[in-house]
């Protein structure tokens, strides 16, 4: 092909066609810049579709970590019930007051378990969310591979929010917990339910059911996490159809 252009510029250069020559040459100039567009837009195209796989990917790890993360909040849930069970069963607190919302949060309650009192002195184990696709997509720099801005700050939400608030209330947890240790060791060591249930008007029982109270605001915010994350699976699966 080459070859077969050059053979045209010699003839009419030979011929001495000048004008015919100049508009060959900007025919081939056109041709040549055309090339370069279709070639640019290809590559273009073809980053662009690495780029949506690798965004597919993210959308999927994200995917797998919530649903990862849902399981790790039931467990930590399951821990939390008895002290509600113990609590609620001496004083109705948590149903009197419609700030608890029981209508809710119901299935954080069970019957009490009074071979697990000893738990109501203690905190249960904290929630540590599964977010490694999270953070790699955002120390990456690699946020604007999730096409869909909306659904992108709904995972935002969870991470940043959520998870925050998740972990403050924790540490809420922490700091009475070692309140509670200093002020009844003796009790924490030997007491059984039917004791904290005659110290009802005690200064013992209002302490332990603060704590308890701070341990179930943790747990409401584990219960609505769960349900965020389930939204946001839902989300990304209608993304992935796409």
């Amino acid at each position: 092909m080459i070859k077969f252009f050059r053979k045209i510029r010699h003839r009419l250069l030979s011929e001495n066609k000048l004008s015919k020559y100049l508009l060959y040459a900007l025919g081939e100039i056109f041709l040549v810049v055309i090339g370069i567009l279709i070639a640019l837009q290809i590559n273009n195209w073809n980053e662009q579709r690495k780029a949506d796989k690798i965004g597919i990917q993210y959308l999927k790890g994200v995917q797998i970590d919530l649903r990862n993360d849902i399981v790790l909040a039931d467990s930590v849930l399951r821990q939390q019930k008895p002290a509600f069970g113990i609590i609620s069963s001496i004083d109705s607190v948590f149903h009197k007051n419609p700030v608890y919302n029981t209508d809710r949060y119901g299935s954080l309650f069970n019957n009490p378990d009074t071979l697990l009192f000893s738990g109501i002195f203690y905190r249960n184990l904290s929630f540590r969310s599964i977010n490694s696709t999270y953070q790699s997509l955002i120390s990456d720099g690699q946020s604007d591979l999730i096409k869909n801005r909306e659904l992108f700050q709904e995972i935002q939400r969870i991470y940043n929010e959520s998870h925050e608030r998740i972990a403050s209330t924790y540490q809420v947890i922490k700091e009475i917990e070692l309140q509670i240790s200093w002020a009844y060791p003796s009790e924490k060591r030997y007491w059984t339910y039917s004791d904290l249930k005659k110290a009802k008007d005690e200064k013992i029982f209002a302490d332990l059911r603060n704590f308890t109270e701070q341990k179930y605001w943790y747990a409401q915010n584990l219960f609505d996490l769960k349900i965020k994350n389930q939204e946001v699976i839902e989300l990304i699966d209608q993304e992935l159809k796409k």
